[in-house]
């Protein structure tokens, strides 16, 4: 096991803030990369892009960010390859990432007709603050304070990423023993736990992870298992013919899977 699994990886958190909570047709108008390169230089980009549409009332006074702020902006378009080109490969951390920042930015890469970037992992703070359960609400807000992190800034993309990478760093530091694992590892067991053999055959953490999913899938001989959320460990076609509408969302831009993930299940079923 790797003293240090971050080691070697570009790590950037990351945080979106938006035009509204619809992840299918709400847009970006500020997004953040915080962190650290591969060698361990400070990476910090935080801009704003001009979604292209009036930004609601509701939204601005949560940001602050209004459309006399974005007239002048560059689109979307102008910043995907920044965007893609650091987050390609590298280890991103958020909060609530799987089901928010990351299905709207992915809908934002689909509407430019282009695939989005592939992490080599997504370490959500929300999902691992229910791994490690930690007491209380699991907003950002709350998390930062019961760690002892100032957020005075909150919904602010660039102070969020910075609190939320803070976070993660605080938890290592308390709980070790968890970490002490490959970077693939610690987000496979944030999403399936430390799931143990039993006498009926293997357990989920002995199936071989489909790449690119952070164990989300796993082979079984001929068969993918869903190992994450109310369908955890069954088999895809037999949700397909129990609950379609489960395969669509799992296909969908809000789906925490990534392309070539969506792409695989489309071909099994």
């Amino acid at each position: 096991m790797a003293e240090d699994p971050f080691e070697g990886h570009r790590v950037l958190a990351f945080d979106l803030e938006t035009t509204g909570l619809d992840t299918r047709r709400d847009r970006i108008v500020q997004y953040a990369l915080v962190g650290s390169d591969e060698q361990g230089g400070s990476v910090t980009v935080d801009d704003i892009v001009n979604p292209q549409c009036k930004i609601p009332t509701n939204a601005s006074s949560v940001h602050g960010i209004f459309d006399e702020d974005v007239k002048r902006k560059g689109v979307f378009g102008e910043h995907a390859d920044t965007i893609h080109d650091l987050m390609d490969g590298s280890v991103i951390v958020g909060h609530n990432i799987e089901r928010y920042d990351w299905p709207l930015l992915t809908a934002e890469f689909t509407r430019l007709g282009r695939l989005s970037p592939k992490p080599h992992a997504m370490i959500d703070t929300l999902r691992l603050a229910k791994r490690l359960r930690i007491p209380g609400r699991h907003d950002l807000g709350t998390l930062c304070r019961g760690a002892d992190i100032s957020l005075n800034n909150a919904h602010d993309a660039a102070a969020d990423a910075g609190a939320t990478l803070l976070l993660l760093w605080r938890w290592i530091a308390k709980h070790p023993q968890h970490f002490r694992r490959s970077v693939t590892e610690i987000e496979n067991w944030i999403t399936t736990g430390d799931s143990l053999k039993n006498e009926l055959g293997p357990g989920l953490d002995d199936l071989e992870p489909v790449e690119g999913t952070g164990g989300r899938l796993r082979r079984n001989g001929e068969q993918i298992i869903i190992c994450f959320g109310k369908h955890k460990s069954r088999e895809i076609r037999v949700i397909a013919l129990e609950d379609p509408g489960y395969i669509r969302w799992l296909c969908s831009p809000a789906s925490p899977l990534n392309t070539d993930a969506k792409e695989l299940i489309r071909e099994i079923l």
